[in-house]
C-alpha cells in the first residue's frame, strides 16, 4: 500500500512526514561534476547496494531507471512525492529504488549521489527517521560514504553538511491562512532555524492551504535536536490551526457546514474541472472530516485524491497524452469515482 493511502497521527493537520538524508561517494565525482557515463557508475553501484539490502532485510525491492520513462510517467512520480522535480530533467542517469511497500528508498543522482527518504501519513517524524537511519546504516556497509571528521556528512549544498538530514512535515492550515497568521509564523520559524514552502517543496506555492515545514540547516546539530525542534515546532502550529477551528464551530457552524458541502457537492458532480479549483475545493473537504462536519468521506480516500489528481496522474490513468481540457474532465470523472465510492 503506498504511504499516502494510510492514515497517520493527527490527521485533521498533519497530512505527512518525511524525512531524507544526503550522502556521497567518497571515491566519485560529486553529481554537479558527473558525466553521464559516470553517473551511469554510481547509478549501478547504488543499484547493487539496495539489491544487497532488500534481499538480506527480506524485503520486495522496486527499481525504476527514470531515463527508461517517459515525462507522464516521471511526472506522476513526483506528484506522488516519490522523486522531485529536479530529477524531471533527462541530463544524467538518475534512478528511483524503492521497497515495495513505497515508504522508504532512495533517490539516486538528485543533486546528491543518494538522497535516502522515508515517508510516512499524519505526524510520524520519529517512526521515519528510525527507518532511514537503518537503511543508511545498511547502505554504508555496502557503499564509502563521503565524510569529514569536523564537518560530517560532505554534500553538493552546504546547507546540508553535517548530518545530511532533511525533515518536513505538511501541514493542512486553512483557519491560519484565511486569518493571515502565515507570513508572521513564517518569520519566526525562520529564525528559530525552519523554513515554510508549498505543499510541492521548494519554489511552490501553499496549494491546498497546505504547507511544508522543514530544517534550514544540519551543520552543528544532530539528528535528534533536529527532529526534536520541527516536532516542537509543529504541535504549535497544530494547536494554533484548532484553536481557530474550533472558534469557527461555535462562532458560525452554519457558515462552516455550508463551506464543506457546497465544495463536496462540486467536487462529485463536477464534470470538468480545473487542478486550481480542485485544490481549493479539496481544502475545504479536508476541513469538514477533520471538523466532523462531513462524515461521509475518509482521509485515506481524500489523500488519495489530493496526489493523484495532478496532470501526469492523470494522463497516466488515461494511457495516454490528453489535452487541457481532456485532463479537466479526466480528473473531475476519477474524483467522482473514489467519492461517489465512499457512499
Amino acid at each position: 500500500m503506498s504511504w499516502y493511502l494510510e492514515q497517520g497521527a493527527e490527521a485533521d493537520v498533519v497530512v505527512s512526514s518525511r524525512v531524507r538524508l544526503a550522502r556521497n561517494l567518497s571515491d566519485t565525482h560529486f553529481p554537479w561534476r558527473l558525466t553521464a557515463a559516470e553517473a551511469g557508475a554510481v547509478t549501478d553501484r547504488v543499484q547493487d547496494a539496495f539489491s544487497t539490502v532488500a534481499e538480506t532485510s527480506g524485503r520486495g525491492l522496486i527499481n525504476v531507471p527514470l531515463e527508461s520513462l517517459d515525462d507522464i510517467n516521471k511526472l506522476a512520480l513526483a506528484e506522488r512525492r516519490l522523486i522531485s522535480r529536479n530529477m524531471l530533467k533527462d541530463d544524467l542517469p538518475r534512478s528511483l529504488l524503492l521497497f515495495s511497500d513505497e515508504k522508504s528508498g532512495v533517490l539516486v543522482n538528485e543533486e546528491d549521489h543518494l538522497r535516502i527518504q522515508s515517508m510516512r501519513a499524519g505526524f510520524a517524524l520519529e517512526a521515519a527517521l528510525k527507518e532511514a537511519d537503518e537503511l543508511e546504516a545498511a547502505l554504508q556497509k555496502e557503499l564509502p560514504f563521503a565524510y569529514d571528521d569536523k564537518l560530517g556528512y560532505l554534500t553538493t549544498c552546504p546547507t546540508n553538511t553535517g548530518t545530511g538530514l532533511r525533515v518536513s512535515v505538511m501541514l493542512h492550515l486553512p483557519l491560519l491562512m484565511r486569518n493571515n497568521l502565515l507570513k508572521q509564523l513564517s518569520k519566526q520559524l525562520a529564525q528559530a532555524g525552519y523554513t515554510v514552502r508549498g505543499a510541492a517543496g521548494e519554489g511552490s506555492e501553499a496549494i491546498c492551504d497546505m504547507i511544508q515545514i522543514s530544517n534550514q540547516v544540519t551543520l552543528g546539530f544532530t539528528e535528534a535536536e533536529i527532529v526534536k525542534g520541527l516536532i516542537q515546532l509543529s504541535q504549535e502550529l497544530v494547536s494554533q490551526e484548532r484553536k481557530y477551528r474550533l472558534l469557527l464551530q461555535q462562532e458560525d457552524p452554519l457558515a462552516l457546514e455550508d463551506e464543506v458541502y457546497r465544495a463536496y457537492g462540486l467536487l462529485k458532480s463536477a464534470r470538468r474541472i480545473s487542478y486550481d479549483e480542485a485544490m481549493s475545493n479539496l481544502s475545504s473537504v479536508r476541513l469538514g472530516i477533520a471538523t466532523a462536519v462531513l462524515d461521509e468521506l475518509d482521509y485515506q480516500s481524500w489523500q488519495q485524491v489530493f496526489i493523484e489528481c495532478g496532470a501526469g496522474s492523470i494522463q497516466l490513468r488515461a494511457g495516454q497524452e490528453l489535452n487541457q481540457n481532456q485532463i479537466a474532465e479526466q480528473r473531475a470523472q476519477f474524483i467522482r469515482e473514489v467519492f461517489n465510492k465512499q457512499n
